[in-house]
C-alpha cells in the first residue's frame, strides 16, 4: 500500500505541472489592423487616427497611416510571418515538456490456442488442448532526473522560439519598408504621368500656336514639325508613365487588399530636418544592437549552440525513475487463471558505451554550423552598420539635394520664361523653348523623386536601427502627406 501510495503521488504530481502549464499559456498574438510594431503607443495611435478623421488628405484618400493597419490585416507575407512566429513558439513548450513526468498506459487483450505434450504413467506422451483469454492492463510514469540531452533540448527550445520572435520582427520591419516602398512608388508614378500630361498640355497650346503663325507668315514649318515631335514623345511617355502607375498601385493592391482611388501625397509645405539624433555614431551603435537581421542572428548562434551541447550530451549517461502498475489476467501459462496486480518502481541507468561514431560525427556537425552562425552573425553586423550610414547619409544628402533640385526648379521656370520672349522677339529659337521646357520637366521630376526618397530614407533608417513603428508612419503621414492625389487609373 505505501507504494500504491507513492504511485498516485507521483502521477497526482505529474497530471497538476501538465495542468499548470496548459492554463499558464499566454495569447501569443492576435491579427488585428490595430496591431502596431513594438514602440507605438496607444496615444500615438489615437492621434493618427484623430488626424485622419480630421480631414488630412480627406476621408477617401488613403494615407500612409491607415494604410499601415490595412497591410497588418490584409498583406499575405506578414500573415505568414504571424503563422511562422506561433509555430515557433511551440518549440518552448516541447523543449520543457522532456523535463516533465512521461506517462503511458496500455492494455493488451488476446486469445492463446495451443497444446501441451507431456509423459504419462504408461510412458507414452500425452498431448491435450490449451486455449485461454489472456489480458494486461499496465500504466508507467518515467521521471528523468539525470539527463544532460533534455535538459539541452530544454535549452533548444528555447532559443528556436526567441529566434522565432526575431525572425517576426523581421518580417514585421520589411513590411514596413515593403509598405512604404510601394506606397511611395505609387506617388512618383502618379507624379511622373502628371508631369507628362502637363507637358502635353502645353507643347499642345505652342504646337497650335505656332501652327496659327505659320498659317499667317510669321512662323516656320520646322518650328511645327520639331513642337510635333516633341509631343508626340511626350504621349508616349505618358502612356509608359500610365502603365508604371498600373502596375505600382497593384503592387500597393496587394498589401492593402484594394484599389484606392486615391491617395495622400506631399503637400505645399515640405520641411527639411536632418537625422535625430543627429550623430552618425548614435545610429551605428543602435543598429548594432537593434537591427533585427543582427538580432535573430544573434538567436540563431544561440540555437546552434543549444544544439551543439544536445549532441554532446549523448556521450553523457542518463538516470531515470520509473513506476508502473500493471493488471494481468491469465498472462502466461505459469499463471493461468490467475490475477496478478504489479507494482514497480525503480532507477533507470543508461550508459552509452558505442554508437558506431554517430555521436562523433553529430557532435563534429554541431560544431561545424555553430561556427558558420557565428560567421553568420559577425556578417549581419557588418551589413546593418552598413545600411545604418547608407540610409543616415541619404537622409542628410537628401536634405540638400531637395534644396539644389528646388534652385534647380527656379532657375530652369525663368530659363523658360526667358526663352519664350527670346522667341518672341525673334531672337531665339523655338528648339531652345523646348529644350528649356524639357529640362523644367525633367527638374520637377527629379525634385519629386527626391523628396519621396528623402521620407523613405527616414523610414529605412529607422527599420535598420529595428526602431520603425507605427510612430513614424503618423509623423511622415502628419508632416508631409496633406494633399488627396487622384490615381485614375481606369481607361
Amino acid at each position: 500500500m505505501p507504494c500504491m501510495a507513492m504511485l498516485r503521488g507521483l502521477l497526482l504530481t505529474a497530471a497538476t505541472a501538465v495542468l499548470s502549464h496548459a492554463q499558464g499559456v499566454p495569447d501569443m498574438f492576435t491579427l488585428r489592423g490595430s496591431s502596431l510594431l513594438p514602440g507605438a503607443s496607444k496615444a500615438s495611435r489615437t492621434g493618427a487616427d484623430a488626424t485622419h478623421e480630421a480631414g488630412g488628405a480627406g476621408p477617401d484618400a488613403v494615407d500612409l497611416s491607415r494604410a499601415w493597419r490595412m497591410a497588418l490585416d490584409h498583406d499575405y507575407r506578414y500573415r505568414a510571418a504571424v503563422s511562422e512566429r506561433l509555430a515557433a513558439q511551440t518549440a518552448r513548450r516541447q523543449g520543457r515538456a522532456g523535463l516533465l513526468p512521461q506517462i503511458q498506459a496500455g492494455y493488451i487483450r488476446g486469445r492463446v490456442t495451443g497444446a501441451i505434450t507431456q509423459p504419462g504413467f504408461s510412458g507414452r506422451d500425452i498431448t491435450s488442448d490449451v486455449s485461454y483469454d489472456s489480458s494486461n492492463a499496465y500504466i508507467q510514469l518515467q521521471q528523468a532526473l539525470l539527463d544532460y540531452g533534455r535538459y539541452a533540448g530544454y535549452r533548444r527550445g528555447v532559443a528556436v522560439a526567441d529566434e522565432g520572435a526575431a525572425t517576426f520582427m523581421v518580417h514585421q520591419q520589411e513590411t514596413g519598408s515593403r509598405l512604404a516602398t510601394a506606397y511611395f512608388n505609387v506617388l512618383l508614378a502618379q507624379d511622373r504621368r502628371a508631369l507628362q500630361r502637363a507637358r502635353i498640355a502645353a507643347l499642345t497650346d505652342r504646337h497650335e500656336g505656332l501652327k496659327s503663325r505659320y498659317a499667317h507668315n510669321a512662323g516656320t514649318a520646322t518650328a511645327v514639325r520639331e513642337t510635333a515631335a516633341r509631343l508626340a514623345l511626350a504621349k508616349a511617355d505618358e502612356i509608359a508613365a500610365h502603365d508604371d502607375l498600373v502596375v505600382a498601385v497593384r503592387e500597393l493592391q496587394s498589401m492593402l487588399g484594394f484599389v484606392p482611388d486615391s491617395v495622400a501625397g506631399p503637400g505645399d509645405e515640405f520641411p527639411l530636418q536632418l537625422p535625430q539624433p543627429a550623430s552618425l555614431d548614435e545610429w551605428l551603435r543602435r543598429a548594432s544592437v537593434n537591427n533585427p537581421s543582427a538580432r535573430a542572428a544573434r538567436e540563431t548562434v544561440n540555437v546552434a549552440q543549444a544544439e551543439l551541447d544536445q549532441a554532446k550530451s549523448e556521450y553523457w549517461p542518463t538516470v531515470s525513475l520509473v513506476a508502473s502498475y500493471s493488471n494481468a489476467d491469465s498472462e502466461n501459462l505459469s499463471v493461468l487463471s490467475q490475477r496478478s496486480n504489479t507494482f514497480m518502481v525503480g532507477i533507470h541507468v543508461a550508459i552509452p558505451i558505442f554508437t558506431g561514431g554517430y555521436t562523433t560525427a553529430n557532435v563534429a556537425r554541431a560544431r561545424a554550423v555553430y561556427r558558420q552562425r557565428r560567421h553568420e552573425l559577425d556578417a549581419a553586423r557588418e551589413k546593418a552598420a552598413a545600411d545604418a550610414m547608407r540610409q543616415y547619409t541619404n537622409v542628410a544628402d537628401g536634405v540638400e539635394r531637395i534644396r539644389a533640385l528646388q534652385s534647380a526648379v527656379a532657375s530652369s521656370e525663368l530659363s523658360v520664361d526667358a526663352a519664350q520672349k527670346a522667341f518672341s522677339y525673334g531672337v531665339g529659337s523655338n528648339l531652345d523653348v523646348l529644350d528649356e521646357q524639357d529640362v523644367l520637366f525633367e527638374a520637377r521630376s527629379k525634385l519629386e523623386q527626391a523628396r519621396l526618397e528623402y521620407l523613405l530614407a527616414r523610414l529605412q533608417l529607422e527599420r535598420v536601427a529595428g526602431e520603425l513603428d507605427a510612430g513614424d508612419f503618423d509623423s511622415i503621414n502628419e508632416l508631409y502627406l496633406s494633399k488627396p492625389v487622384n490615381l485614375d487609373i481606369h481607361p
